[in-house]
């Protein structure tokens, strides 16, 4: 029991002896449980406020009261039997269950901290400055890839052809003229189209640093950059927008390198989305002009329109790309 006040009173006690039977000893445990053996505290009396005593009554005569009811004396020093035993207590183990053994637990190592550099605090530089430019096409290989892609080849232009002259002399065929084998060559000059519309956004600065790497490598006098949004029908130009004209075709021989989606990017209900019809018209004009075209795009190959591949050669323009795979596209046109 404790000192706060009891639950357990001594009615309760003697409805519980009342129902234990003659054992001594389970009345014994019985009192125990209830908290009246020995030595326990007494309950703690309940304050009860002071009742103003009636007027005095005319005194009558006593009632009859009944004896009291006996109790048990459950805490006497007779002797009694033994009591038998209780039974296994709850703070013991029962004698099949296994005992566990200490875990062993070692603390983690404490972080070093201060091996780790702190970030640098944000500053309007951090908020402004642009991420360095990591560009689709890789840089070692860049010029091979581009060289690959801008080159036609011409035939009649190399060495001697060895294996024609011997099969001539073999026949013999009179010769007009010393067969000479096909030379890649870069002399007739590239034409860029790059594509400023809104699906190719995303894609500006490798467009510059695309027509950078290819001025380098065919020659300012040999390049032609012609800008245009969307499609070439709506006007290109080398400068803005307001001085673009209608689309004209290059000298023939020239390599044509169309830098766009052909339509395949951007949104799909765009109102100024390109059209397969439009880039159809464009093509077929390079290639009745005696040019050939390749296309350059930020997507799978297999997104572009059929009846466009049957016009150019398209290649998937990313970090994936190399000069073999390029010159494997390219060749099936040569």
């Amino acid at each position: 029991m404790t000192g706060r006040v009891p639950e357990i009173w001594v009615g309760d006690l003697v409805r519980a002896l009342a129902a234990a039977g003659d054992d001594p000893a389970a009345r014994r445990g019985i009192a125990h449980l209830l908290g009246f053996t020995e030595g326990a505290p007494a309950p703690v009396p309940i304050p009860v406020a002071p009742v103003p005593c009636p007027p005095a009554a005319v005194p009558s005569a006593p009632p009859h009261v009944p004896p009291p009811v006996p109790v048990p004396d459950v805490t006497g020093d007779r002797d009694e039997p033994p009591s038998p035993d209780p039974g296994p207590s709850l703070l013991s183990r029962p004698p099949d269950l296994p005992v566990l053994e200490v875990a062993r637990f070692d603390a983690p190592d404490l972080t070093d901290w201060e091996a780790i550099p702190s970030l640098d605090v944000v500053t309007e530089r951090h908020l402004s400055a642009r991420p360095q430019l990591e560009p689709l096409l890789t840089g070692r290989s860049s010029a091979a890839i581009l060289n690959a892609m801008l080159t036609t080849r011409v035939r009649d232009d190399g060495e001697p052809d060895i294996d024609s002259l011997v099969e001539a002399f073999a026949r013999g065929i009179p010769l007009t003229r010393l067969p000479r084998a096909a030379r890649p060559t870069l002399r007739f000059g590239v034409q860029v189209l790059v594509d400023l519309g809104d699906a190719m956004q995303p894609y500006h600065r490798d467009q510059q640093d695309l027509v950078g790497r290819i001025t380098g490598l065919v020659g300012a006098e040999l390049t032609q950059v012609r800008y245009f949004a969307d499609a070439p029908t709506r006007g290109t130009g080398p400068g803005a927008r307001r001085t673009w004209l209608p689309y004209r075709t290059p000298s023939p021989g020239t390599r044509v390198l169309v830098v766009s989606d052909l339509g395949a990017g951007g949104p799909v209900f765009h109102p100024r989305r390109a059209l397969a019809a439009e880039w159809y018209g464009v093509l077929d004009e390079i290639v009745r002009a005696g040019c050939t075209a390749l296309a350059l795009v930020p997507y799978p190959a297999d997104r572009v329109p059929t009846e466009l591949t049957r016009l150019l050669s398209v290649l998937t323009w990313d970090r994936s790309t190399t000069a073999s795979t390029v010159a494997a596209v390219v060749g099936r046109r040569s």
